[in-house]
């Protein structure tokens, strides 16, 4: 694998790293992480894009790491060895689509592979449907990578285009690369119960609208601001949110975790993918201390995991 990176996230820099990790021997396609300080549009990008003769697939993100550098501006451009596949499945927030379906027809072609790529607009409605239909066409048979694309500079603005293939730079859609990568999967995300559990009274998709039969946002903000002593506003909603996010249990494995990024004026909170009415919930909190120790731990899971060739 060839890793090319950019720290200056420009327009020009980022055609020329596409170029250059293309034209290294051996890469047959390209995994691509840009970040989001780079204001990419897709009038810029997608001229280069669609000219590319690879496989290309990949996101925009709030920010993007490469070694101990968290870096709000730049492009990471990894170039695999491995043909992909790479198909959209577009209209992720459309309440009639059927994802099963459309998978089933759009990678009806592609070999079974054993690693899957998926990339999704994180703010997109039905996401969960998503998960679940690619579970119902692969079942475990495959593993799965990848998580949700997107920009914090589009709260309270509007969708943003986040998600880079062949096509442009692409919104409201999934990426599903499939890949005879060789990987191994460990999950811990280092979030700890400090309230709850709350049922989830009234909810649609993303939209938490109750819990235990109280606005949800009041229910929030009096756990939130105790464990800060901070008021919790709209401006300043998501400097707070952020490192208290919802966990929705799941049997005998780590809580599903969604991301609570805005809340409306009628009480009701937004988050990154559907929490299912009925359901239960805690309110997390993490520290520096304990999501380390997580990732460090899900490193050991996934190597632990691997079945593949010695690197």
């Amino acid at each position: 694998m060839i890793i090319e990176l950019d720290r200056t996230g420009t327009v020009d820099a980022f055609g020329r790293i596409l170029e250059r990790t293309a034209g290294h021997a051996g890469v047959r396609s390209l995994f691509v992480l840009a970040a989001d300080g780079n204001g990419f549009t897709p009038a810029q990008v997608d001229p280069i894009l669609t000219r590319l003769s690879l496989p290309v697939f990949g996101g925009i993100f709030p920010e993007i790491l490469h070694g101990t550098e968290h870096l709000p501006t730049g492009t990471l451009v990894l170039g695999l060895a491995e043909e992909t596949c790479v198909e959209v499945i577009p209209g992720l927030s459309d309440e009639h689509a059927d994802y099963e379906q459309l998978i089933d027809e759009k990678l009806a072609s592609c070999p079974q592979h054993g690693t899957m790529f998926v990339l999704v607009d994180g703010f997109a409605a039905r996401i969960g449907a998503l998960i679940e239909s690619l579970f119902a066409v692969f079942g475990l048979d495959l593993n799965y990578i990848g998580g949700g694309a997107g920009s914090l500079s589009s709260l309270g603005v509007g969708p943003k285009p986040c998600l880079l293939t062949n096509q442009g730079l692409l919104l409201d859609c999934a990426v599903l690369a499939l890949s005879s990568i060789h990987s191994g999967v460990g999950v811990s995300h280092g979030w700890k119960d400090v309230s709850g559990p709350y049922q989830v009274t009234r909810s649609r998709g993303t939209v938490i609208e109750e819990l235990d039969r109280a606005p949800a946002l009041d229910v929030y903000r009096k756990v939130v601001e105790a464990r800060t002593g901070e008021p919790l506003t709209a401006e300043g909603f998501f400097a707070l949110a952020k490192g208290f996010p919802f966990g929705i249990g799941k049997l005998g494995e780590e809580k599903i975790v969604r991301d609570p990024i805005a809340m409306t004026a009628d009480g009701a909170l937004v988050c990154v993918g559907e929490v299912p009415q009925g359901g239960f919930v805690h309110i997390l909190e993490g520290d520096a201390e304990t999501l380390v120790a997580a990732a460090r731990k899900a490193i050991e899971l996934g190597t632990a995991a691997y079945d593949g060739p010695e690197r």
